[in-house]
């Protein structure tokens, strides 16, 4: 579960604690177990240079990430919406061409279709229906010569591999 904006501002201000009670002298490993602080205690060095780099402020010390950066903004989720209401047929490779196209962004199709789905914008199942042209142009096809070339019926073999005949 990711924690809340207060629980990261608290672990903010504990590992601000950590930091000036060690620097009054007191034990790191110690003044770490009282303040809860899950951090290894060789990690206070680096928290030292950025509370220092942040004008000896809790706020230096909150976490930098939340969290993976969602790649879903409400501008493309906009735009997916709007291109499956253009044309529903689109898949998922063409519309991440185009979110790539337009926003440049790098999204994966595995999450692209999870964006479109929550929209509730997926295609059915299964795979696509043929075309009506492609249909019709399969039954009026010519096939008058087709017995001169290939014989009708079955070679009468066993299915059994021949043996080469014996040479004199």
């Amino acid at each position: 579960m990711r924690p809340t904006r207060e629980e990261r501002e608290d672990f903010a201000r504990r590992k601000e604690q950590w930091i000036l009670r060690t620097e009054k002298g007191e034990d790191p490993e110690r003044v770490r177990r009282e303040l809860k602080v899950r951090l290894q205690t060789r990690s206070l060095g680096w928290l030292k240079r950025r509370y220092q780099a942040g004008g000896r402020q809790w706020q230096a010390l909150r976490q930098r990430r939340h969290g993976v950066a969602t790649k879903g903004t409400p501008a493309v989720k906009a735009f997916l919406t709007k291109a499956k209401a253009r044309n529903p047929q689109l898949t998922g490779a063409e519309l991440c061409e185009q979110v790539w196209e337009r926003f440049e962004i790098d999204i994966s199709l595995g999450h692209l279709t999870t964006l479109v789905r929550q929209a509730g914008l997926s295609n059915p199942p299964g795979r696509p229906p043929k075309a009506l042209a492609e249909k019709s142009s399969a039954t009026t096809r010519e096939v008058e010569n087709a017995g001169a070339f290939f014989p009708s019926g079955r070679p009468h073999r066993t299915g059994r591999a021949r043996r080469s005949a014996k040479r004199d």
